[in-house]
């Protein structure tokens, strides 16, 4: 890492434009073009132990629950999670940090040639890239969250203790398949031979999927609902409160909090500490006092995060009907406001009908933007579809726009929840409307 020198805040305008620029390639779904780029760098993503997890909805929280474990635990550790909310370096952290970026820039000025000769994705650039700050900064744990699917995903190269698969349901269906046993097929396509997995997939007929890959690869398989009780799940408002018993493992954590809100959370957390017992069984050292800080220090922003109360203001970065489900559910049970105001805006690759129609119980009051992005549904086509179904709605022209009318709008017994895309709220953090997932 470069020494001596003021912390950049952002990449070179010259970097910054040429990653964009490999945002043309899209999404292609392929392990040739990682492979080369590993190779160059002498397979950096074989030098540390990692965990890799795939799921429809709750990767991202249970990575960041084990890598709070593994930090707790004095493990130098290493996190890669997409999509970033304001800046590209959140998605590479060591020890709960993004890393700077000089060193992303190192990184990437060093492998350039090989990406243009390659023509290789956005994702499969960053990728590479987190692989060899990990292992220029010698972590002793990687966690690695895949970035789409499972089987052809570039995170797909890695050599893991564990794999974990968090949940399944309908996204991404041109890419992945347009029922859940073919998406399902798709994310356990991360199971290696002799690799125990995790599964906190509940569906029958997607868990046949992860079990029949587990078989053929003679890999351990561990469902939570099997290996861990969760026992007097306590919501409150700053967090869960639960017992877990792994009694496969003689493991008891008695009264443990975990930072992340949500009831959903209970399993997720389920999923990070079986994955814990598992990792303790190869040696890597997270006691049981490690695994309980480590869930009580979790920090992952823009899900479920409480900014304010009176009024209550709430940001989540759900993004597709099941997100959505588990939002509106976690408002049922935590708050009772006079008024609900939704500030919201979708890419085009979502379902709009289901999502649209999970909202209906609670009849809230929509305020649409469109996200930053090319991928971005027109806020005008959200509020018409939104309208049809017999919510009220208004249109903006920027997020922050849709944000400061709501706000306006908002009683002190009223809740102003933000949702629907990562890029929406990226924005807000941009324009200081809310504040940002990392603080200098």
């Amino acid at each position: 890492m470069p020494t001596g020198q003021p912390r950049q805040s952002s990449l070179t305008p010259a970097s910054q434009r040429f990653l964009d620029s490999l945002g043309f390639f899209g999404w292609q779904l392929g392990l040739e073009r990682i492979e080369n780029l590993c190779q160059y760098f002498g397979q950096p993503q074989w030098q540390y132990p990692t965990v890799h997890i795939a799921g429809t909805n709750g990767k991202g929280s249970t990575a960041a629950m084990l890598a709070a474990m593994g930090q707790a635990a004095g493990l130098r550790t290493g996190l890669y999670t997409s999509p970033h909310l304001l800046q590209l370096n959140e998605r590479i952290q060591i020890n709960g940090v993004p890393v700077s970026f000089q060193e992303i820039e190192a990184v990437l000025k060093k492998c350039r040639p090989v990406i243009e000769s390659i023509q290789a994705t956005y994702f499969e650039a960053l990728t590479a890239i987190a692989f060899q700050i990990f292992a220029e900064h010698k972590v002793e744990l990687a966690v690695i969250e895949t970035g789409l699917g499972g089987r052809l995903d570039a995170t797909n190269v890695v050599q893991p203790e564990a794999t974990v698969i968090t949940t399944i349901g309908l996204e991404h269906q041109q890419y992945l398949g347009d029922t859940l046993p073919k998406i399902a097929r798709e994310k356990a396509g991360i199971i290696k031979t002799g690799v125990p997995c995790v599964s906190g997939v509940q569906q029958k007929t997607a868990q046949q999927q992860i079990l029949r890959q587990c078989q053929k690869r003679q890999a351990p398989f561990y469902g939570i609902r099997e290996k861990v009780e969760i026992r007097d799940c306590e919501h409150r408002s700053e967090g869960l409160r639960l017992t877990a018993y792994l009694p496969e493992f003689g493991l008891e954590l008695q009264d443990v909090d975990c930072a992340l809100r949500g009831s959903h959370q209970a399993n997720n957390a389920a999923a990070a500490i079986l994955t814990a017992a598992l990792l303790r069984e190869k040696k890597i050292p997270l006691s049981a006092a490690a695994i309980r800080q480590g869930l009580q220090n979790s920090h992952w922003p823009a899900r479920l995060q409480l900014l304010q109360t009176q009024p209550t203001i709430l940001v989540d970065a759900a993004h597709n009907a099941e997100g959505m489900r588990v939002l509106i559910r976690h408002l049922r049970e935590a708050f009772s406001p006079r008024h609900l105001l939704v500030v919201m805006g979708l890419l085009d690759d979502k379902s709009l009908l289901p999502i649209l129609l999970s909202w209906r119980t609670l009849q809230p009051r929509f305020f649409f933007a469109t996200p930053p992005t090319p991928r971005g549904w027109p806020a005008v086509q959200l509020a018409m579809t939104a309208k049809q179904l017999g919510f009220e709605t208004e249109a903006f022209k920027t997020p922050a726009d849709a944000f400061m009318k709501a706000h306006a709008q908002c009683g002190v017994e009223d809740l102003l929840c933000v949702t629907g895309s990562h890029y929406l709220i990226g924005e807000l953090m941009r324009a200081g409307v809310i504040p940002p997932p990392y603080p200098d």
